[in-house]
């Protein structure tokens, strides 16, 4: 048996619900492939066969698509059914869009090493479920989440987060306001 995602693929089927996604949204703003990969700052080939659903993006990938389309990486992922891969091997998954209120994502597994930093317009709550994690907020001291742990701050705050240690983690990420 052939794992979902090949099976998917040799049967020319999308790869979820993601692709169409991107390509109304795109369209629904006007943009070509090769103005929407010169905003993202990402190669239009790559578009393309997101689009198509022959590849998947990375949620930093998915973060520059959503920042160049004027909208959110929930927005995007609402009608996506599988787990996007993360950097470094880990997956996200919407647990809750609301357009009026909150959106929850749940990540399994985050990059050990920092990345760019995000910002963006709604305040952010991020709880930790499983794991270590290390949330810095630019121009602020790193702050050691554990088990259970949660910090907010403004989304408008550059801001980043790593899993520590050699447990895999999970964290919930709220977008609200």
């Amino acid at each position: 048996m052939l794992p979902r995602d090949d099976a998917r693929q040799r049967a020319g089927e999308p790869d979820g619900a993601l692709g169409p996604t991107l390509r109304r949204a795109r369209r629904e703003r006007g943009m070509t492939l090769v103005q929407l990969a010169a905003a993202a700052g990402l190669s239009q080939p790559f578009l393309s066969q997101l689009e198509l659903g022959r590849a998947r993006p990375s949620m930093r990938s998915l973060w520059r698509i959503a920042e160049a389309l004027g909208t959110t990486q929930q927005a995007l992922l609402a009608g996506e059914p599988d787990p996007v891969p993360v950097d470094a091997g880990g997956a996200a998954r919407l647990l809750l869009h609301d357009p009026e209120g909150a959106d929850v994502t749940e990540f399994v597994g985050a990059p050990t090493e920092w990345g760019e930093f995000f910002t963006h317009g709604r305040t952010e709550l991020l709880y930790v479920v499983a794991g270590r994690f290390e949330v810095e907020l630019e121009g602020s001291p790193v702050v050691s989440l554990d088990r259970c742990g949660s910090i907010s701050y403004p989304g408008t705050t550059p801001h980043r987060f790593r899993q520590v240690g050699t447990t895999t983690g999970i964290v919930l990420v709220v977008h609200g306001g």
